[in-house]
């Protein structure tokens, strides 16, 4: 019997998948929670074997939790599951954090069974959709490796040219505004721009973002 975990803020999410599961012979939800946190305390109380994480979650996300659950929980597999296909997210999840399967929100329920069992039987999965969004954002760092640009800058540096203000950047990435400064100031020194204007044309004169 697999044993599944599911961490997404939205409970009705949450219930659709239970739905869809609960009628597999192999498969059984062990524990659900509408936060990161609330999934951390939930499997020092219920093992599992496969956590399936939605990707944007307030207070922790599901980067962060997936972080969290390979130290403190090594076997267990995560499946993220996530409307977002960025490229960067992805990238992120499939390099930094190592997750074993990511699938969109729109997959259906024939693909979300496949991906458990994968990754359950020690496989990975990811579908096609997120690995061509991961192909076209490694092209694009590789091509712009000369700045040095971590994802994570990259990430803002999206934002910025989305003019959002420094407290909106740290609200949809669920750090400090400080932390938001220090980027802004790392990315302009390592871009050589002066403030939003000049950026915004040094992106896409580098194509830094397509």
């Amino acid at each position: 019997m697999i044993k599944i975990a599911i961490a997404d803020d939205h409970q009705i999410i949450i219930d659709g998948l239970k739905l869809l599961l609960d009628d597999h012979e192999t498969i059984t939800v062990v524990a659900e929670s509408c936060s990161a946190k609330g999934m951390l305390h939930a499997l020092k109380q219920q093992p599992a074997d496969v956590l399936i994480t939605d990707i944007t979650m307030p207070e922790m996300d599901g980067i962060d939790l997936s972080l969290r659950v390979k130290i403190e929980h090594p076997d267990i597999k995560i499946l993220a599951l996530s409307m977002n296909e960025n490229g960067m997210i992805i990238a992120r999840m499939m390099d930094e954090v190592k997750v074993d399967g990511y699938i969109p929100k729109s997959s259906g329920k024939n693909e979300l069974l496949k991906a458990i069992q994968t990754i359950a039987a020690g496989g990975s999965y990811f579908a096609e959709s997120v690995l061509q969004q991961y192909k076209q954002f490694q092209q694009v760092k590789k091509q712009n490796g000369q700045f040095h640009l971590t994802l994570r800058e990259m990430e803002i540096i999206e934002c910025i040219i989305q003019r959002m203000s420094n407290k909106a950047i740290a609200e949809k990435l669920f750090i400090s505004e400080r932390t938001v400064e220090t980027h802004r100031k790392n990315i302009f020194r390592k871009t050589n721009t002066k403030g939003e204007a000049s950026l915004v044309t040094f992106v896409k004169a580098h194509n830094l973002l397509s």
